[in-house]
């Protein structure tokens, strides 16, 4: 039985050694392998600034988060970039659930 390496179209991403540094709280997701996009909890950072760079605010549970594109490469998606926000944020949505009912 052969298995399917196709990539997912979304994939999680965060620095797996904490060392007490910024990027300690940062996470990101992956589309398609070729837009990347930074998860910024508000309650984690404060003052950010994507300078022409796409982004769009969620909530989850009276928390507040950012997803902004650093690369933005949805002109090969048959999706707009904030349809792709809206899609990424619902998949994160559903980890953030799913991380709730993990303790």
């Amino acid at each position: 039985m052969s298995k399917d390496f196709t990539l997912p179209e979304f994939l999680f991403g965060e620095f797996p050694i904490k060392d007490d540094s910024f990027n300690d709280q940062r996470q990101f997701i992956v589309h398609r392998g070729i837009s990347l996009i930074e998860v910024i909890a508000h309650d984690e950072f404060e003052d950010i600034v994507f300078d022409g760079k796409t982004s769009k605010k969620y909530s989850y549970f009276g928390e507040d988060f950012t997803l902004a594109y650093h690369t933005n490469n949805t002109e090969d998606s048959s999706h707009g970039e904030l349809e792709v926000l809206d899609r990424a944020w619902e998949w994160y949505r559903e980890y953030l659930i799913w991380e709730d009912t993990q303790e």
